[in-house]
């Protein structure tokens, strides 16, 4: 116990840093977020310019301590919906065919090609969020810019096609290109907002990367929470 005090005096102990939407206007307005900086995890680096030389990590996945972090997480607050998003089919795959999900974490599977959506869940995965252009599927489209709080289709476990596959009409996007990471509005944003974003972001995903002690996994108090407003799983 006095190691433990001696730890949190000499800042040795570091705080996740939790993201709170206060802005109406905001579509996660409400919620609470755990993000990471994009513009330091490679797999995203590698997406936003897939020309780039950027090596993505493939081994030891089955380990994944990112995603082992938040299943910490999110046995220690039972009473929370957990909604995590993620293009990582690799990691989830390998990590869940030897930990146990669980039962409050919903895994959606953020698919990064414009257009050419799925139509259905596969393996731990329990939504899938596609994203089409303004006149595609137009009769499908249920992500239509409302708030999160008011539909929270991604927060609730369904046995509903219909609420388990998710289309959004997408932002703005560069001219020709069908990945939705190559426009990713978390790179246009934490560049812009650097001064303020970079810090708190990168925290996390220095944390986030190492396991958690007992303290530092946060207690909780909302119904809904999500992982990843910000970031990708990191390898």
């Amino acid at each position: 116990m006095v190691s433990l005090i001696n730890k949190i005096n000499s800042n040795e102990i570091k705080e996740i840093h939790i993201s709170q939407f206060k802005d109406k206007t905001n579509k996660m307005f409400g919620f609470k977020a755990i993000g990471t900086n994009t513009t330091s995890n490679n797999f995203c680096l590698k997406m936003y310019n897939p020309k780039s030389k950027t090596k993505v990590n493939k081994t030891n996945l089955e380990n994944n301590i990112n995603l082992m972090n938040y299943v910490k997480i999110c046995n220690a607050n039972k009473w929370c919906n957990f909604a995590l998003w993620t293009k990582r089919k690799d990691i989830i795959q390998k990590f869940f065919d030897k930990h146990t999900k669980p039962d409050n974490l919903i895994i959606v599977y953020s698919n990064p090609i414009i257009d050419k959506p799925i139509h259905k869940t596969f393996g731990y995965f329990d939504k899938v969020f596609n994203n089409v252009t303004d006149d595609n599927l137009k009769e499908l489209q249920n992500c239509t810019g409302q708030r999160c709080i008011d539909c929270l289709r991604c927060y609730n476990k369904s046995q509903d096609i219909k609420d388990n596959i998710i289309f959004e009409k997408t932002k703005k996007q560069k001219k020709d290109s069908k990945n939705i990471c190559e426009s990713c509005y978390s790179h246009r944003t934490i560049n812009f907002r650097s001064h303020t974003m970079v810090k708190p972001l990168q925290n996390n995903s220095n944390i986030l990367t190492k396991e958690l002690e007992e303290i530092q996994i946060p207690k909780i108090i909302d119904r809904f929470f999500r992982f990843n407003h910000h970031g990708e799983l990191i390898s």
